[in-house]
């Protein structure tokens, strides 16, 4: 099994629907991972995401 804690890991096309399932799936499973880098060409959906996930929580 891929253990992802402790990794730095990056989305790309982050804020569509795979990407969004796939960011919330690995922060639920794999709570520690070192950093989280979620790549989109749209700016309003990155806000967005970045609203639902904020950096001080996660």
């Amino acid at each position: 099994m891929l253990d992802l804690n402790d990794k730095s890991i990056l989305i790309t096309g982050g804020t569509g629907s795979l990407g969004k399932a796939l960011t919330k799936r690995i922060l639920k499973k794999f709570p520690n991972v070192k950093r989280l880098v979620i790549f989109s060409r749209d700016e309003q959906k990155q806000f967005v995401m970045a609203q639902e996930y904020p950096t001080q929580k996660h």
